[in-house]
C-alpha cells in the first residue's frame, strides 16, 4: 500500500473547494437549469461521462470533478484494498470533500444548489452512492452505472432518503457488482426511504446506451 497516494494524504482545502481539477459545462439557463455531478470511474477523468451527462439530460448543466487518489497511475474516488475491500475511511473522506465542492461551485457558477443529481460509473457510481448516503440533503437522486455497496456495515443517525431517486444499472455478469450486493444495496436505500429503478443488462462492467435512454426518460417526468 505504500506506493498508493491515500486521500487523506490530499490538501482537503482544495479537494472541498473550487480549485479541485474539474469540468464546468453550463447550460443556456444554468441559474435555472438541472446540474449533474459526474463522478468518472478509475482511470478516467473529469471529462469521461460528459456525454453520459448530455445523454440523461441535454438542458442540464454538467459539473464534473476528478477523482484525487491515484493508485497505479489511475485516478479514482477511493481505493480498494488487496482483498478487494473498499477503503471505507477514505470513501468517507473523499464524499465530504465532494460535497463541499459541490457547494462552493453552487455559489462560484450560480447553479441552483437545491437542483443537483448525482451520475457515475463504477468507482465514481459508489462514490456517489456514499456520497447520498452521507450528505442526502444536498441532491435529488443518483444514476449509477456499474455499482455496488460503498459500505459493509453502515450506520445512519435518522437519515431518511424519502423523496430521492435512485436509478441503477448494473450487468448480469459484471464481477464487480455481484447480484446478491446490488439486492442489498437496493434493500439499504429503500429501507431509508428512497425510490430505486433497477435495471440490468446481460453484459459485464459497462454501461449500455438502452439503459441511459431509459433513464434519461425517468428523468424527463420528475
Amino acid at each position: 500500500m505504500a506506493k498508493n497516494l491515500r486521500y487523506y494524504q490530499v490538501d482537503r482545502n482544495v479537494a472541498s473547494s473550487i480549485d479541485r481539477p474539474h469540468v464546468w459545462q453550463p447550460s443556456e439557463n444554468s441559474a435555472t437549469s438541472r446540474t449533474i455531478l459526474l463522478l468518472h470511474g478509475t482511470g478516467a477523468n473529469e471529462r469521461d461521462l460528459l456525454g453520459l451527462g448530455k445523454l440523461l439530460d441535454p438542458t442540464a448543466n454538467m459539473l464534473s470533478p476528478r477523482g484525487l487518489v491515484v493508485s497505479g497511475g489511475m485516478a479514482r474516488y477511493f481505493l480498494r484494498f488487496e482483498n478487494g475491500d473498499f477503503d471505507e475511511d477514505g470513501i468517507r473522506a473523499s464524499v465530504d470533500d465532494l460535497s463541499g465542492f459541490v457547494a462552493a461551485a453552487a455559489e462560484h457558477y450560480g447553479f441552483d444548489a437545491n437542483n443537483v443529481w448525482i451520475a457515475g460509473f463504477s468507482n465514481g457510481a459508489t462514490a456517489g452512492g456514499a456520497l447520498l448516503l452521507r450528505h442526502s440533503s444536498q441532491f435529488k437522486g443518483l444514476f449509477a452505472f456499474g455499482t455496488t455497496k460503498s459500505f459493509k456495515e453502515p450506520s445512519y443517525s435518522k437519515l431518511s432518503l424519502a423523496g430521492k431517486h435512485i436509478f441503477i444499472a448494473n450487468g448480469a455478469q459484471d464481477p464487480y457488482a455481484p447480484e446478491a450486493q446490488t439486492t442489498a444495496l437496493i434493500s439499504e436505500f429503500e429501507r431509508l426511504g428512497a425510490k430505486v429503478k433497477l435495471l440490468v443488462h446481460p453484459g459485464g462492467h459497462n454501461i449500455v446506451g438502452e439503459h441511459v435512454r431509459a433513464f434519461a426518460y425517468d428523468l424527463q417526468s420528475l
